[in-house]
């Protein structure tokens, strides 16, 4: 059991001091007899999953005040809730065990559509997990198809992609290819597929085949524009992004989002079609501007390659990406809060746009679903700095910010567009660690405090 122990607390970089004789036992049993009702909290986080909707826990989980030093064990003892809470779940994630590769792997997706993906591994699994590789294929929209996965196309694309997915140069990793949803509206985006790509994240962290801090996502062409537009709009969640021969427009998307995550994109010099050189160059501009101005932030690489058109050398992005590791709690956070549409490009109609409930470490499912918004974070010690204006329209409401690495023993103090809206000490509470977990499903952002704030 203290091997065990040990083996958890190491992969998510908690104190090895906490175990000892004495506090084994209140690990494995104390905090959890101290948690109100199991049983409930666990049914509160299995009505979370995969919800539209975020909803808190019984009001007296945030009365359960709890020490700051207690707090790796109290981590640990969600973590397993979280984990019995998602069984069956987790039963949907396959398991390679002796395998190498699982192919035609299906899972059911919000709005009555259908995922098939194959899942791979390579080399031997670290001890704090794989690195995993969300690899998205080209291809396309195919609206004449009378099926929703009778593109040849599509077909040939997603074959190409597990074929260069295992000659990639990334031992040891875990490869998650999935084949589009539907060819008749073939994009990366729409919310179903969106859906598969954090159901992949946290079943892999939860079955302890992924390392939460080395994940990615990364495509040739459509798969290009997806893992573009998804490594920015989930940028918290991954490492890195590697979108090749699929650049967007520069105002699809928000560069403020990549200030914690590497970015690489490839894409050839004669790759005319759609603007994507033009493209492409223009978010070097950007990228290159952003980190000059914040020194060891914006992490990037764009690689124009000479005499290339659509086709490249695809096998420089997952050796580069695979050096980073996530940030979960960075002292800077950058973000836009925006919605992802499926009524663009032949999307999906009558299907609501999509706003995120939170990002990094602050839950933002109190803002009006209206409009645009900037929010810039810089942590010293016990004071955040925040900084936020409208982009586009107008967002208003309340947002939380989660608190965590710091020193309960004093103040926090909170700074909102230049003036002081908090200041006040606070404690450690269960209820806020179960809504955090519940919001990210994420071993990493277990929060276990947090202070709300008014966007007028």
């Amino acid at each position: 059991m203290l091997n065990k122990l040990k083996k958890h607390l190491t992969k998510y970089k908690l104190p090895l001091s906490i175990v000892i004789a004495p506090a084994i036992f209140l690990i494995s049993a104390g905090a959890v007899s101290k948690i109100n009702n199991e049983r409930e909290l666990i049914a509160y986080l299995t009505k979370t999953i995969e919800a539209d909707n975020l909803i808190n826990p019984d009001v007296r989980y945030y009365k359960q005040k709890i020490k700051p030093e207690e707090l790796p064990k109290y981590r640990l003892v969600l973590w397993d809730y979280w984990k019995q809470a998602n069984k069956k779940r987790l039963a949907t994630w396959p398991s390679l065990n002796n395998a190498t590769t699982l192919d035609s792997v299906k899972w059911q997706l919000p709005d009555d559509k259908q995922m098939l993906f194959s899942i791979s591994k390579k080399g031997e699994k670290p001890a704090a997990g794989y690195p995993l590789f969300i690899n998205l294929h080209g291809g396309g929209t195919f609206p004449q198809e009378p099926g929703p996965w009778t593109s040849k196309a599509n077909d040939r694309e997603w074959l190409a992609a597990k074929t260069l997915g295992s000659r990639y140069d990334d031992a040891a990793s875990l490869y998650f290819v999935p084949r589009m949803p539907d060819d008749r509206r073939g994009r990366w985006y729409h919310r179903a597929a969106a859906t598969a790509w954090i159901r992949a994240w946290q079943l892999g962290v939860l079955s302890g085949d992924i390392d939460a801090s080395r994940t990615y996502i990364l495509g040739i062409s459509e798969g290009g524009y997806g893992s573009f537009r998804m490594g920015i709009f989930f940028a918290d969640y991954f490492a890195g992004a590697g979108p090749m021969a699929g650049s967007i427009w520069k105002e699809q998307e928000h560069i403020e989002n990549l200030r914690n995550t590497a970015f690489f994109i490839g894409m050839g010099e004669n790759d005319f079609a759609y603007d994507r050189i033009t493209n492409a160059r223009n978010w070097k501009i950007m990228l290159d501007s952003a980190a000059s101005k914040n020194r060891g932030q914006f992490v990037h690489k764009v690689d124009i390659q000479a005499g290339k058109g659509h086709g490249i050398d695809y096998f420089k992005a997952s050796p580069w990406l695979k050096q980073f590791k996530r940030k979960s709690y960075p002292d800077t956070l950058s973000m836009v809060y925006y919605a992802q549409c499926d009524t663009i490009y032949g999307g999906e109609l009558n299907r609501p746009c999509t706003y995120r409930n939170g990002f990094g470490y602050v839950r933002l499912d109190g803002l009006s679903k209206t409009g645009e918004r900037r929010f810039y974070i810089e942590k010293e010690a016990n004071t955040y700095h925040i900084n936020s204006d409208d982009i586009k329209g107008h967002v208003q409401g309340k947002i939380r910010l989660y608190i965590d690495r710091i020193d309960f023993k004093n103040a926090v103090k909170v700074n909102y567009n230049g003036k002081l809206v908090f200041n006040k000490k606070l404690t450690p509470n269960i209820g806020t660690m179960a809504e955090s977990l519940a919001l990210f499903g994420d071993p990493e952002r277990i929060f276990p405090a947090s202070v709300d704030l008014n966007v007028r």
